[in-house]
């Protein structure tokens, strides 16, 4: 079981939450523009588009540009996302041009031109500098570096370009270049990596070389300004042998002072691999970051069904609960942990596993589960499905609403719609969840409700159109305020079933279990 002073993450969607942007409360760089840098080589291109998606969604403010090369963002890719490109060869006339695009869209990438091979030519650095004071963005997001493709390189003498008002630098590796020879087929400047590496052309590329010419100051992150937060992004972990390269990776960058690192494989759904941070105890890092192999999951294309996520709110401290007695044995194991209300047994299950399950019997594409109180127990008590993650919301005690709210960022950035399940109601059926998905997928309404015999209830799906206002919302109202606010946009679905009831008090759970004479008791 992890320790306070252990930070090793298997619950973080997102790349924004990975990189830790928005999570440190950065002090952001010009104009209250963050500034991110991407370096090094394996997906700085994509993980930068990436990131544009998941700000957009966010409903950020986002300039994508480069100092070097960059093929155009990637429409199969991101199919949810249109990010317009601009192209002038002049200050003035990229400003005017990108203000009239951001009118119209909340990001847009900036360029010089059209390069050979289809690639767009990078801007002058100087003109970075005064992008975020003209054009009111949030984040600038700035490709600071060149690699031919390949997954792994070392910097040139005028490499990398990294804006002085650079907040966060990204140093990126493909994994698959671990087990590789150094040469040219493989290493972008390979006599350079030899260098700093202190080895041989034709060497085979170790989890050590990498982490040692990543931090280097001769190597990816070399020019960085001294304020920045700099994270290595470990690419191409779409297997267990690569997801293992990586812990190795870490393992090293971590015992040579490295703050953050992340293990993604940017091309799938779900990304995010693992987070480990200074704190981490660096012998323990591989034995404890290792996990099931996972299975390959697909790259987000555009679908004709539209993409429906659950997001379960297990945040919440349960004080109308009150104390708990001890545990009792229960058919040979713990019927809960005393201090946690939704890891309460009900059939040989906690609540919250009830709730989980229904809601992966039914059509969704994801189940995001936000914890907060007691996060590490409840997180045992999930069942193992790809579909499941977790994120750990600081701010519960807050309410509900900042849950609804780590939620809703945690989201793939192609979903469409979410659900929002109370980890309290065990009983909520799969057959409401299905109804409210099918619902929504043939008529695309703004919010859409069960009606139970008569009764509005839960759970409650929103689309993303209000996503942007749910972010808004604050203290312990969840989503009551647009209910009312959208009141006409709300589509009923009713049900010939019972209405789930929420678990608050121990008399709750006692006229439940007396209820269900089946299931296990405390």
């Amino acid at each position: 079981m992890s320790t306070p002073n252990t930070v090793v993450v298997d619950c973080v969607p997102t790349l924004a939450e990975a990189l830790g942007i928005g999570a440190f409360n950065p002090s952001p760089g010009a104009a209250g523009c963050e500034v991110v840098a991407f370096t090094g080589s394996g997906g700085k291109t994509t993980a930068m588009f990436r990131l544009a998606a998941e700000l957009v969604a966010r409903g950020e403010r986002v300039l994508i540009t480069t100092t070097t090369h960059i093929y155009p963002p990637d429409s199969e890719q991101f199919p949810a996302t249109v990010i317009p490109v601009v192209m002038e060869d002049s200050l003035e006339t990229l400003v005017r041009s990108a203000r009239s695009a951001l009118d119209r869209q909340p990001a847009v990438v900036l360029a010089r031109g059209l390069g050979a091979g289809g690639k767009l030519v990078g801007i002058d650095p100087g003109w970075i500098e005064q992008l975020p004071k003209r054009l009111h963005v949030t984040h600038l997001l700035v490709e600071a570096d060149g690699s031919r493709g390949r997954p792994f390189k070392a910097p040139a003498a005028y490499e990398p370009v990294i804006p002085p008002s650079a907040d966060l630098v990204v140093a990126v590796v493909g994994l698959s270049v671990i087990g590789q020879p150094l040469s040219e087929e493989f290493v972008h400047r390979p006599e350079r990596v030899a260098a700093l590496a202190g080895c041989q052309l034709g060497d085979t590329v170790s989890p050590s070389l990498v982490a040692s010419v990543l931090r280097h100051p001769q190597g990816s992150t070399r020019g960085a300004p001294a304020g920045a937060r700099v994270v290595a992004l470990l690419n191409q972990a779409d297997d267990a042998s690569r997801f293992e390269a990586g812990c190795e990776v870490a393992r090293e960058l971590i015992e040579r002072g490295a703050e953050r690192v992340v293990i993604a494989a940017l091309r799938e759904a779900m990304p995010i691999r693992r987070v480990i941070t200074r704190r981490s105890n660096p012998r323990e890092i591989r034995s404890r970051i290792i996990p099931e192999a996972r299975p390959t999951r697909e790259v987000i294309t555009a679908s004709s069904a539209a993409r429906v996520s659950a997001i379960v709110l297990a945040a919440g401290e349960g004080r109308r609960m009150g104390s708990l007695k001890a545990p009792q044995q229960a058919k040979g194991r713990l019927a809960g942990n005393p201090a946690l209300k939704l890891a309460l047994r009900l059939g040989g299950k906690s609540l919250l596993r009830h709730v989980v399950e229904a809601a992966l019997a039914a059509p969704v594409d994801e189940v995001v589960v936000v914890l907060g109180h007691g996060a590490v127990e409840l997180e045992q008590e999930l069942p193992r499905d790809p579909r499941v993650r977790t994120i750990f919301n600081p701010d519960y005690a807050t309410g509900q609403s900042s849950s609804v709210k780590a939620g809703i960022n945690a989201l793939a950035s192609q979903a469409q719609a979410a659900i929002f399940l109370l980890g309290d109601q065990p009983l909520v059926s799969s057959r409401a969840i299905e109804a409210l998905v099918g619902a929504f997928r043939s008529g695309h309404s703004a919010v859409v409700r069960p009606r139970y015999r008569g009764t509005p209830g839960h759970p409650v799906l929103f689309s993303r159109a209000l996503f942007p206002e749910l972010l808004q919302v604050t203290g312990d109202q969840g989503g009551r305020e647009l209910l009312a606010r959208h009141q006409a946009e709300v589509a009923m679905v009713d049900l010939n079933l019972e209405s789930p009831v929420d678990i608050d008090t121990k008399e709750d759970y006692s006229q439940l279990v007396r209820k269900l004479p089946d299931l296990e008791k405390l």
